[in-house]
C-alpha cells in the first residue's frame, strides 16, 4: 500500500519543550519553596515517563509530595533544529497533518513559525475534544485524510502516546527519540515501525517499506 500521509506530533517531535519545562519547575520549586533542584525534579519526569504516566510532572510532583501545581506555558517552546527544512521537503512527497494534544492557539503558533503551509490537516485536541492516547483522535485523522490506516504513518516521540495508538488502528509508525520520552523502552504492541534520533533523517526512509 503507497504511504500518502504522514502525521506529526507536535511537542518533544517537532518543538523542543525543553526550556518550557525549565520554566515550570523552577516557577514550582519557587513558589513552593522547595529545597531541591530543577535536576532533582526533572529525574523524577523521567523515572515516571519511563513507566509511562499519562504526565511526568504530576507524577513528579506526587513522588515528590508537592501539593503546589505550575500551569505549562508553551512559550518558551522551539522549533528543533532542521524541523523547518524537513517539514517542507517531506511536504513535496506527502500530504503532511498533525494529531498533537494542544491548546488553539497553537494553530497561530504553526503560522508564525513558517510551518502552517505545509499541513493539510491540523487536529489539536482542544479544538476537537479528543485527548491522544484515545484512538479515536487518530481515527477521525485517517477520516478527514479520505484514506485507509496503512496509507498514514504517524510520526512522534511517545509511545504511549502516539505509536501504540496508531498501531492499534493500522497505521504505519516512527518514533523520533529525542526529548523527555526518548527514556521510554518498547513494550508488546508499542514497537514502532522505525526510529530516527532527529526530524532529518526523516528524509532518508522510504516509508512505502515500513
Amino acid at each position: 500500500m503507497k504511504i500518502k500521509w504522514l502525521f506529526f506530533d507536535l511537542g518533544g517531535t517537532v518543538y523542543d519543550e525543553t526550556l518550557s519545562d525549565k520554566q515550570r519547575i523552577d516557577n514550582l520549586i519557587e513558589k513552593a519553596n522547595l529545597q531541591i533542584t530543577y535536576e532533582d525534579f526533572y529525574a523524577e519526569m523521567q523515572k515516571a515517563a519511563k513507566l509511562y504516566a499519562p504526565s511526568p510532572f504530576a507524577a513528579a510532583r506526587k513522588s515528590l509530595g508537592i501539593a503546589e501545581n505550575e500551569p505549562y506555558s508553551n512559550q518558551k517552546e522551539i522549533l528543533y533544529p532542521n524541523a523547518l527544512e524537513a517539514i517542507k521537503k517531506l511536504s513535496k512527497s506527502y500530504s503532511l497533518g498533525i494529531i498533537a494534544n494542544q491548546p488553539p492557539n497553537t494553530a497561530e503558533r504553526l503560522k508564525s513559525d513558517g510551518l502552517s503551509d505545509y499541513f493539510e490537516i491540523c487536529l489539536l485536541s482542544e479544538c476537537v475534544d479528543l485527548f491522544k492516547p484515545d484512538r479515536r483522535f487518530f481515527e477521525r485523522a485517517v477520516s478527514e485524510a479520505g484514506c485507509k490506516p496503512d496509507e498514514c504513518v504517524m510520526i512522534g516521540d511517545r509511545l504511549d502516546n502516539d505509536i501504540s495508538p496508531a498501531k492499534s488502528i493500522g497505521m504505519k509508525t516512527v518514533r523520533i527519540v529525542q526529548g523527555l520520552y526518548s527514556v521510554q523502552k518498547a513494550e508488546s504492541g508499542c514497537f514502532a515501525d522505525y526510529e530516527v534520533n532527529e526530524l532529518s533523517e526523516l528524509l532518508d526512509i522510504d516509508f512505502n517499506i515500513l
